[in-house]
C-alpha cells in the first residue's frame, strides 16, 4: 500500500533573487526598486487576490499546504498585506527569505515535507502569482502522483489563456490552450534523495532529464498574458498569434468552449468577469486602489 503523500504548492510573490524573469539582483538597487515599485506591486496583488487565491480556495480537495515565498527586503507595507491575505488560508506559510536563490529559500520547506526522519516523499507543484488552477487540480494531482517514484514530474497541459484583446483596449480575451510542459501546475514527486523544488528546473526540458507524466483530461489552469508580465520575451509575437486565432472565424466556438470550461473547472469566475480583470489591473496604480483585506 502506498503512503498518503502530502501535497505542497510553491508560489514566488515578488521574490528578490535569481529567477526565470528579466530581473536579477544588482549592486545599484535598480532591480530592487523595479521589483517593489508601487504600481507593479499593486497590480500583482490585484491578480493574486482576484484570480490566484480564489482558484486555490475553490479546490475540491483542500488537503494541501502552500508556501508563498518572498524576500526579507520586501517593504513592510507589502509584507503586511501579503501576510494578512494568507493568514486566513489554512495550511499556508509566508516566508520572507534572506536567500536570493530559490533552491536555498525553499529548502527548509522541502525537507519538512519529507518527515522528521527525511524518509517520506511529498508532491510539490508550482504556481505563479497571476495564474489560476482548476478546481480539481489537487484531487487529480493526488490521484495521479501517489504511485509515482521520486523525481517523476507531472504536467497538466490543457487550460485557458487570458490576454489583451487588442493593443488599443485593456479588455481581455480568453481561449483554450494546449501547452505541454507548461510551468503552471508543474509538479514533482520529491524525496530526500531528490529534493529539487519545482522552480529549480527549466520546465520545458524536464522530459529529457526525468520521467514525466502528462494529464490532459481537464482544464487545469488559467494563464494570464498581460502588459505587466515579468517575463516579456517574445510577448508581442505571442499576443499577435493569440489575437489572430481568437478573432478568426472560429471565435464563436472559442466563446462556447471557454464558457463550458469555466463552468466545469473555474466556478468562481465567468468569462465576462475574467476578461474584465486585465482592464481593472491597468487601472490599479497603488495599494489604495485595492479592496481592504478582510
Amino acid at each position: 500500500m502506498f503512503e498518503q503523500r502530502p501535497i505542497v504548492g510553491h508560489i514566488r510573490f515578488s521574490f528578490y533573487g535569481v529567477t526565470d524573469t528579466r530581473e536579477r539582483p544588482d549592486d545599484t538597487g535598480e532591480a530592487l526598486a523595479r521589483l517593489y515599485d508601487e504600481t507593479r506591486m499593486a497590480r500583482r496583488f490585484h491578480l493574486f487576490e482576484n484570480l490566484t487565491l480564489p482558484s486555490l480556495r475553490a479546490q475540491t480537495d483542500k488537503d494541501f499546504r502552500l508556501v508563498v515565498m518572498s524576500s526579507d527586503v520586501m517593504p513592510e507595507r507589502f509584507k503586511t498585506r501579503l501576510s494578512a491575505l494568507m493568514a486566513g488560508f489554512p495550511g499556508a506559510v509566508v516566508d520572507y527569505s534572506l536567500y536570493q536563490r530559490s533552491d536555498k529559500a525553499f529548502r527548509p520547506h522541502m525537507q519538512a515535507s519529507f518527515g522528521p526522519n527525511q524518509t517520506g516523499t511529498a508532491v510539490h507543484f508550482r504556481l505563479d502569482d497571476d495564474d489560476a488552477l482548476g478546481r480539481t487540480f489537487i484531487a487529480d494531482l493526488r490521484r495521479i502522483s501517489q504511485t509515482l517514484p521520486p523525481s517523476t514530474h507531472i504536467t497538466f497541459p490543457r487550460g485557458l489563456i487570458l490576454f489583451p484583446a487588442s493593443l488599443d483596449s485593456p479588455e481581455g480575451a480568453v481561449m483554450e490552450e494546449l501547452r505541454y510542459l507548461t510551468a503552471i501546475g508543474l509538479s514533482v514527486v520529491g524525496s530526500a534523495a531528490f529534493p529539487k523544488n519545482p522552480f529549480q528546473m527549466m520546465h520545458g526540458n524536464v522530459w529529457g532529464r526525468w520521467p514525466t507524466v502528462s494529464w490532459p483530461r481537464c482544464h487545469a489552469f488559467i494563464r494570464t498574458q498581460h502588459f505587466t508580465n515579468d517575463t516579456l520575451a517574445r510577448q508581442d509575437k505571442i499576443l499577435t498569434a493569440l489575437r489572430a486565432e481568437r478573432f478568426s472565424r472560429r471565435a464563436g466556438r472559442y466563446i462556447a468552449s471557454v464558457d463550458a470550461a469555466l463552468t466545469e473547472s473555474f466556478p468562481f469566475i465567468d468569462q465576462t468577469r475574467l476578461a474584465a480583470l486585465l482592464g481593472e489591473n491597468l487601472a490599479v496604480t497603488s495599494l489604495a486602489d485595492l479592496q481592504p483585506v478582510a
